[in-house]
């Protein structure tokens, strides 16, 4: 048998995969901020055998006997909450997506045996809060292979990262009650000619799928990049042979500069107080038009890039215009106006942006040293935004909602 030390990051994935439900007996080990586990969920007979790597490095050895070709497990290694279970008191996951600035993977696994069908993957569950319970969306990127994704081919050739270019394929998952999104590389699924692969690795940032899943297909309602990521898992989906299967990993997770923003990225700033976004009246192109708060209709002057300066603060650029968010007259008194201006280089024209305990954030002038708010708190459409002395009024704290 071969064994590889190989960095993972892997994201877990039974089909119906609840913890809890299972009767047969858990096998897990962890290993630090990781757990290996044999996740045979639909193995009554415990025919999947595991045993697992000594040390501090993860690792499975998994061994199976089937013959019709059913979906029977997914032992894998995770980091996170796998249907609202952490073997590890690690604290990376639940994570919102949008602010992360990398998610690296790396992921190896060798085989061996006969007839052997099913996918060395990395499989991912999220939510829309941070409750660590079952999943609400799946996200699966596949690597070596012989069997099939869930739901239908729906794109070819859709991205290119980590040196491989993939497919999408897409389908609702209706015995777990949520869409299943998977990646897998670009004509590699030739079922049933295909053969599973000895050996392997896929070593990936998993941030790009989930970026290309919120610009291509947000408008479904199965996802967006600011759901929050409960757990990533790398294993092998066993659906038939007489073999075994080695996989050893690990994960890690980069938050963005101040807290979680990605630099040279598109935002929509929705007023804590209000849940209106920060826009410009009229959708002027104009020097010295007022910002202001609006529902989110989606028009493009919702939308503004932060920019981050060598200084550390961020300038924020109206998508619409060009223009960028500062003060009128570069005034330091409470109650000016917030106005959009062509970008002179003036220090208005600069924002500190700091990270609250609710994950909300606050945004400083840093000419005034005052906060960004609305005015007399109003929750209408059209309210001016402005600066003011930082009080504490939940009207000075937003949400960045990342865009692309």
């Amino acid at each position: 048998m071969k064994t590889r030390n190989i960095l993972i990051l892997a994201m877990s994935t039974a089909l119906m995969a609840g913890f809890a439900s299972t009767s047969q007996a858990v096998e897990q080990q962890t290993y630090g901020a990781c757990w290996a586990w044999n996740n045979n969920f639909n193995d009554p007979g415990n025919d999947i055998q595991a045993s697992f790597a000594s040390g501090s490095y993860p690792g499975i050895t998994i061994d199976f006997n089937f013959g019709t070709g059913n979906l029977y497990g997914y032992p894998a290694i995770c980091r996170g909450w796998h249907y609202g279970y952490n073997a590890t008191g690690d604290t990376l996951f639940p994570a919102q997506l949008s602010t992360l600035s990398s998610i690296p993977c790396q992921f190896g696994y060798d085989s061996g045996g006969s007839n052997m069908k099913g996918d060395f993957t990395y499989d991912t569950f999220l939510r829309w809060d941070n409750a660590k319970s079952s999943p609400q969306c799946e996200v699966m990127v596949w690597g070596g292979s012989s069997s099939w994704p869930i739901g239908n081919l729906t794109g070819t050739a859709v991205l290119t990262t980590g040196g491989i270019t993939w497919d999408i394929y897409e389908g609702y998952n209706q015995a777990a009650g949520y869409e299943v999104y998977s990646f897998v590389p670009t004509g590699s699924i030739v079922w049933p000619e295909n053969s599973l692969p000895t050996s392997g690795s896929l070593n990936v940032d998993l941030l790009p799928f989930y970026q290309w899943l919120n610009n291509n297909r947000s408008s479904e309602g199965y996802f967006n990049i600011n759901m929050y990521l409960d757990v990533v898992e790398c294993g092998f989906e066993v659906c038939d042979g007489d073999g075994w299967c080695y996989m050893g990993g690990w994960i890690n997770a980069t938050s963005g500069s101040s807290g979680g923003i990605q630099n040279g990225h598109v935002y929509k700033l929705k007023n804590a107080n209000s849940g209106k976004v920060l826009g410009i009246q009229n959708m002027s192109t104009s020097n010295n038009a007022n910002a202001v708060q609006w529902d989110d209709n989606g028009t493009s002057d919702h939308n503004w890039t932060l920019t981050q300066q060598g200084d550390g603060n961020y300038k924020l650029k109206n998508a619409n215009s060009g223009k960028v968010l500062g003060i009128q007259n570069m005034s330091t008194s409470d109650g000016a106006d917030a106005i959009q201006w062509s970008d002179s280089g003036t220090l208005d024209h600069e924002w500190t942006l700091t990270q609250q305990s609710d994950g909300n954030y606050k945004l400083k002038n840093a000419n005034s040293g005052k906060v960004l708010g609305i005015q007399n708190m109003s929750t209408s459409d059209g309210a001016d935004a402005m600066q003011w002395d930082d009080s504490g009024t939940i009207d000075h704290e937003w949400t960045l909602e990342f865009v692309q």
